[in-house]
């Protein structure tokens, strides 16, 4: 049983391949999470990059209860999940935006981290391709609550060899007023509806 469900799992992962098109957009200013019945609303999106890869984790806040040598209770509650992100390279620009640093506007661009930085909540949204039996599709993921932490950076000197690094960001995703932290898509058979799909979910709220 356990070899069977290793092999469905390793199919399940082949069959999830590439990623693309990384939308982000912070809240919106006024009241961007207080309608129970919706999804936040956010401001203007842009793209933070091109996209290497995204990893989530998430976690759950977990109690048992025993009586009688038996279980008779079990509590499984969302607690947040932390997506991990990769992107070939992370513009001054982008960092700016997503983590709260500020950009220099006097004697340079520098990008300068500070102690008073705030990283905005936000959502973040993509799609993936997909194979199942020989036909491909397209797989659109959402997360409507997230915010964004820096990522250690390692910075080595040439060697040998040469590695590429790009820029990586660490978010944790949480669960908005309506309770629904994570979306995924129905499976699109062309590519443009699995953009049309995320730019819907990524999108500025009319104001």
């Amino acid at each position: 049983l356990h070899k069977e469900y290793r092999r469905q799992r390793q199919m399940c992962i082949r069959d999830r391949y590439g990623a693309k098109y990384l939308r982000w957009a912070p809240f919106a200013e006024t009241e961007p999470d207080a309608d129970a019945a919706a999804f936040p609303k956010y401001g203007d999106p842009i793209s933070l990059g091109s996209l290497v890869k995204v990893t989530d984790s998430p976690s759950f806040n977990e109690a048992k209860a025993f009586g009688d040598n038996a279980l008779e209770e079990h509590v499984n509650e969302f607690k947040e999940c932390g997506v991990a992100v990769e992107v070939t390279e992370l513009a001054n620009s982008v960092a700016s935006a997503v983590l709260g640093a500020k950009i220099e506007s006097e004697g340079g661009k520098d990008l300068v981290f500070s102690t008073e930085d705030n990283a905005p909540y936000s959502g973040l949204g993509f799609y993936i391709n997909k194979m199942v039996k020989g036909v491909k599709s397209y797989h659109g993921i959402y997360y409507p609550k997230a915010k964004a932490a820096m990522q250690g950076t390692e910075y080595a000197t040439k060697g040998d060899s040469i590695t590429l690094t790009g820029g990586a960001l660490n978010f944790t995703a949480a669960a908005p007023a309506n309770g629904k932290w994570k979306v995924e898509s129905d499976d699109f058979p062309t590519e443009k509806e699995a953009k049309d799909w995320v730019d819907k979910k990524i999108a500025k709220a009319s104001p």
